[in-house]
């Protein structure tokens, strides 16, 4: 489910005010008390999620009113019809035409209604045609919201506690042990081995419940823990453990907690222990390992201020997490932090202000520029830099320096820093944070000493070249004297599918031991084919493009450049250099361009050397 347009009015101190063409992602900017939170607060009421208080009428005569636009996929009217809440038809044609005539406003699959509350406190939802729908409360979309006291009780019970208790059985009995019923169980599990070698005909009811306890604690919530925990430490760069812990009572109904164990402790902290910060890095981990399932409810996530409480480097790891989570869901939060915007786009942007008469509006026409200031984002990183990179994904910051300082010299300072050099990662060209590093190399008059490195992803490089230049030179034009020119020099589409791709000569990996031999990473690329590469859509572009066909090792030589130029590099990167991490990778790497010849990055170093920059750098080779 998705808000498409949101227009307010009356409530708190906004008179009026719409929002049309949400995306996705939509992030709130403004100064302080010009309406960001009123705007949050209100969609949390439309969606029946806030009460109406006397004090929230902007003038006390008139009614709040609150019109949603809220569009359902397909996917969503297959999961309402599976969850046989809005209607009991089990065909879906029949649901479909119930659906249709309990719902009369929802046209081309966008569903429009008007929260309506009146200063007696009676709410109603008006569709158009029926002045009161009592369905609508029904369709309303769940949302999570973090606010700044970043409680995390009722996420955790709607995801992690609801969601278990549902495989549960309703059944339980005294809980007393099975060795000695003089004393209370204590979950210590010793009478499972007993418990299993009975035929399932025989078991009571009591060791039907310590199975079922047993199994969901080790067995039906490990995978979703143990992807938690991935996110959770890749997120915070801890290296801590989240499990979780079941305690049975009728009252409760195998109430399920989160602890923490922090590295090299033996102790359980329970997470609502942890600093402010933490939580928000366990909130959006929770949330974003949720996000993976695909049976969970149709859900808006929505959150205040996300920088709050945060390290910059953790704001940072925060801003990628919400993008993620804005790409199967909406997400809609506020903020005052440039680092929360960089990896989106103009369009998610809407930017609050207060008209002259002192009540908020959204401003109109998104002037970048104006909200970059407005966020007070300068160009420090810039200073005694001489020539920016801009690349797509944070790895490729660490591993393009090592390229570099094999060919050039000068490419570290005698504290092992980069000098006089930038690279800049960001998740499209396109975006923000690409916006933002144009406009203040232009101010510092770097001028054309950037180069903006774009993925091939198995596209047309020289399509995409033009459109990157397009895209720029268009934008030049609505704020002129903002941006340096993005000529085609200043771009370089990758050859391969991405920058891992290069990775992946076999001769060369044999050498530094990453593999056996070169048949071995014949066998290895074709034995995974045939278990999953096939089914990535990256693969299946391949095959239908090109034609190909993948039926042996042989053919994964004969094609293994068109492989590289189709095939999604995260997916055969791991395959072989997955087992390396951190520094062990950089290690790797370095050994692998200290072997590879300069053919291997050709159309990557030729592209380098054609600025000055880096030409007078050059370490010619005996």
């Amino acid at each position: 489910m998705k808000i498409e347009s949101l227009k307010i009015k009356n409530y708190k101190f906004i008179k009026e005010l719409e929002l049309k063409q949400m995306e996705n992602a939509c992030i709130f900017i403004g100064k302080n008390s010009v309406g960001k939170t009123a705007i949050l607060d209100a969609i949390l009421t439309a969606c029946g999620q806030k009460e109406i208080l006397p004090k929230h009428f902007n003038e006390a005569s008139n009614n709040i009113e609150i019109t949603v636009k809220l569009s359902l996929s397909e996917d969503a009217l297959q999961l309402l019809h599976r969850q046989g809440n809005i209607s009991r038809f089990k065909k879906y044609e029949l649901f479909y035409q119930d659906f249709c005539e309990k719902f009369p406003s929802y046209r081309d699959g966008v569903l429009t209604f008007t929260y309506v509350a009146n200063r007696d406190g009676k709410v109603r939802y008006s569709d158009g045609i029926k002045k009161d729908n009592e369905f609508i409360p029904l369709i309303l979309p769940k949302i999570y919201y973090i606010d700044h006291r970043r409680d995390i009780a009722e996420i955790e019970n709607d995801i992690l506690r609801t969601g278990i208790r549902e495989k549960t059985v309703n059944a339980l009995t005294e809980n007393k042990c099975m060795f000695d019923e003089s004393r209370q169980c204590n979950a210590c599990f010793h009478c499972i081995g007993k418990i299993e070698k009975k035929p399932v005909a025989e078991l009571t009811v009591f060791e039907t419940e310590k199975l079922l306890e047993y199994k969901m604690l080790h067995l039906d919530s490990d995978d979703f823990m143990e992807r938690m925990n991935q996110c959770f430490r890749r997120n915070s760069g801890l290296r801590d453990q989240l499990v979780t812990q079941m305690n049975v009572d009728l009252a409760s109904m195998m109430d399920v907690e989160v602890v923490r164990y922090r590295e090299n402790s033996e102790r359980p902290e329970s997470v609502q222990d942890m600093s402010e910060g933490m939580k928000s890095i366990y909130i959006l981990s929770l949330l974003e390992t949720y996000m993976q399932e695909e049976e969970k409810l149709p859900c808006i996530l929505m959150m205040e201020d996300p920088e709050l409480f945060l390290h910059p480097e953790l704001q940072k790891t925060a801003s990628e997490i919400l993008y993620k989570l804005s790409e199967k869901n909406q997400m809609i939060f506020s903020t005052h932090s440039p680092t929360m915007i960089f990896n989106f786009s103009k369009k998610h942007i809407k930017q609050v202000v207060l008209h002259a008469e002192g009540y908020p509006v959204i401003r109109e026409q998104n002037d970048i520029g104006r909200i970059l200031d407005d966020l007070g984002f300068s160009a420090n990183d810039f200073m005694n830099v001489s020539f920016v990179f801009i690349v797509e994904g944070k790895q490729d910051r660490n591993r393009l320096p090592l390229l570099l300082n094999k060919y050039y010299s000068e490419v570290y300072d005698s504290e092992g820093n980069l000098q006089r050099i930038a690279i800049v990662a960001t998740n499209s060209c396109t975006n923000i944070r690409t916006y933002a590093n144009l406009k203040y190399m232009n101010q510092l008059y770097l001028k054309d000493h950037f180069l903006m490195i774009r993925d091939g992803d198995g596209k047309d490089a020289k399509e995409l070249k033009e459109q990157l230049c397009t895209y720029y030179a268009n934008r030049e034009k609505q704020d002129t004297g903002a941006l340096p020119r993005v000529s085609e020099k200043n771009v370089l589409i990758l050859k391969y599918y991405s920058f891992e791709n290069y990775f992946l000569n076999p001769k060369v990996m044999a050498k530094i031991g990453v593999i056996d031999s070169e048949e071995a990473f014949y066998e290895i690329l074709f034995e995974k084919y045939e278990q999953y590469l096939h089914r990535i859509k990256s693969f299946v572009k391949m095959r239908e493009k090109t034609g190909i066909k993948i039926r042996s090792k042989e053919d994964i030589k004969r094609h293994l450049e068109t492989i590289l130029i189709y095939g999604r590099g995260h997916n055969l990167f791991d395959i072989f250099y997955g087992r390396y991490r951190g520094e062990k990778e950089n290690e790797i790497l370095k050994k692998y361009i200290d072997v590879a010849d300069r053919d291997t990055f050709k159309d990557i170093l030729d592209t380098i050397d054609s600025f000055m920059f880096f030409d007078s750098r050059k370490i010619e080779k005996e």
